[in-house]
């Protein structure tokens, strides 16, 4: 082969190298700010919701809309905090997302586990029926809950909201693929030093689930702060509402005032953000490995 062929072929590889490199750098850049302009189109009603919250009632509806107010005011604030009882709606908001998380916990780790990891008649049969009622929609189970409730004697209470959403199948589900993930060589190692599958469970898999468990009870805690149309049909005393159907209250007040509508709305929004900023990382990783995704 002469030099000047072999040039030829050395150009032509570093041209195609070349261009593979900016083709992939094209898609990383179209991808990445494919993502940004979705990200802004979904922060604006947020961004708006927020600002209508501290801005003056005569800026609200002003053409063209503000989207920085003049001035900012914590007036719909205390309308909010001392006109109704925000703090209420809140305390009881935390008992039933803070109720529901631990009982959904406690209820679909074992059974997650019992689906996982044990081999029992049926196993995978009582499966495919329990993951198929996650097809129905939650309103369907409206009519039957309220008789069931109504028979317990529970309506009107915490329960009453708490028990049908730490019965839903989403935990078992979620956790129990994290857990056939799991290595199986820790469990072997553990079941030859004598434990049993609960010692298994406690000792071994919890501690190694904290990711899984973190993003599944955020989901379960985020739901239930938002649930409205189990909770407003089971809680009818003034003193057992949760934040969504204050907030329902707050809509049909005063003539629909959007700055007081939007400055509970925002209130309501901050305990969920927090605890997303504070696991976001934790729940980002029990994501990806409840969805089987390595990384």
């Amino acid at each position: 082969m002469s030099l000047q062929s072999t040039i030829s072929m050395l150009q032509s590889i570093r041209y195609h190298k070349a261009r593979k490199r900016i083709k992939h750098a094209v898609k990383q850049h179209g991808l990445f700010w494919g993502l940004l302009l979705f990200s802004i189109f979904w922060l604006i009603p947020i961004w708006w919701m927020i600002v209508t919250a501290f801005k003056p009632d005569s800026e609200i509806f002003t053409l063209p809309p503000r989207w920085i107010p003049s001035h900012f005011t914590l007036q719909h604030v205390h309308q909010v905090l001392e006109g109704w009882p925000f703090l209420r709606w809140v305390f009881n908001s935390f008992i039933v997302a803070g109720g529901a998380t631990i009982l959904s916990l406690f209820l679909s780790i074992p059974a997650a586990y019992s689906f996982a990891r044990m081999r029992w008649p049926g196993r995978n049969v009582l499966f495919i029926i329990f993951i198929s009622s996650m097809l129905l929609p939650w309103q369907v189970n409206a009519v039957p809950l309220f008789f069931l409730m109504n028979k317990l004697k529970l309506l009107n209470s915490y329960l009453s909201v708490i028990l049908p959403i730490a019965a839903m199948p989403i935990g078992v589900f979620l956790l129990r693929q994290f857990f056939v993930n799991f290595p199986r060589d820790l469990e072997d190692a553990a079941r030859i030093d004598g434990c049993s599958h609960l010692g298994i469970l406690i000792r071994i898999v919890l501690p190694n689930s904290v990711a899984a468990l973190v993003a599944m009870g955020l989901y379960i805690f985020i739901f239930s702060w938002n649930e409205f149309f189990w909770s407003l049909i089971a809680l009818q005393a003034p003193e057992k509402l949760t934040l969504p159907i204050g907030l329902k209250m707050l809509h049909g007040a005063r003539d629909l005032d959007y700055g007081l509508l939007m400055a509970g709305a925002t209130l309501a929004s901050l305990p969920a953000l927090v605890l997303f900023i504070l696991f976001r990382r934790r729940i980002i990783r029990g994501i990806a490995l409840t969805s089987g995704i390595k990384g």
